[in-house]
């Protein structure tokens, strides 16, 4: 099953449909034409399995196989139902609600009981096993409970300081940056991560900035950043290399 990332995070209800072998309605699953039952099998006698002897160099050995005429059951079907050709099994469209839990994890499986196929001779229904797939989000990436933003912020905020909105799964929340902070700072956001499977709360979102270098300055930026380089006693050469921006990028 394909989730998106929110649904993945948060659960869903919803239906699915598939193809199931499902127990013969005119036979019961017994594989028999109605009005008929198997007997025992003719080849070997009820035991489901046959002796055979094989010549080998070290003389005759027995071994037993499974019958090929009943495969096991002990039982043969002389007159076989019409409808599903003796298998006592027919293909059909099953229909039931899922309910995702919160939390799930790409890979991961959830088991729903008689939700298989048809047993054989009539026995029960086998289990359905759901295989969860989840598309990768534009915004986030998620390890476990923990999911991880990148924000960027341009060097004036890095070196100044300032209050920005973040980008949550639950909502966006604002997050002080401190003056003078460097790209590849981390920040912690307590509880805005998946919640756990087995309870105990959210994980948590790690925030990591980028500051981002002006790649376009009007005439009254460059200047005050001349005026901000000459009153950091650097000296600037204007040659499109951008030597103090590298600098800025780690103020």
């Amino acid at each position: 099953m394909t989730l998106k990332f929110e649904d993945a995070i948060f659960g869903k209800k919803t239906t699915i449909t598939y193809n199931r072998e499902e127990q013969c309605e005119t036979c019961g699953g017994s594989g028999a034409k109605p009005g008929t039952s198997p007997v025992t099998c003719s080849k070997c006698h009820g035991a489901g399995y046959i002796q055979v002897q094989t010549n080998t160099p070290l003389g005759r050995m027995m071994s037993q196989q499974v019958c090929d005429v009943c495969h096991g059951t002990g039982k043969e079907i002389k007159d076989k139902c019409a409808t599903c050709g003796g298998s006592g099994h027919t293909e059909q469209s099953h229909s039931i609600k899922v309910t995702v839990p919160a939390g799930v994890e790409e890979g991961q499986q959830m088991r729903l009981q008689n939700q298989g196929e048809a047993g054989t001779n009539g026995g029960p229904y086998g289990d359905l096993f759901i295989i969860f797939r989840v598309e990768p989000s534009k915004d986030f990436e998620r390890d476990g409970a923990t999911i991880y933003f990148k924000l960027p912020i341009d060097f004036v905020q890095a070196a100044l300081g300032d209050e920005v909105q973040v980008k949550t799964v639950h909502g966006d929340v604002k997050l002080k940056i401190p003056a003078g902070t460097q790209t590849g700072t981390t920040f912690r956001l307590r509880g805005k991560g998946a919640p756990r499977l087995r309870g105990n709360g959210n994980g948590d979102e790690r925030v990591t900035v980028n500051i981002e270098t002006p790649t376009h300055l009007n005439k009254g930026q460059k200047e005050a950043l001349k005026t901000f380089a000459k009153a950091s006693g650097k000296s600037v050469a204007g040659n499109g290399k951008s030597s103090l921006f590298d600098k800025l990028r780690g103020v």
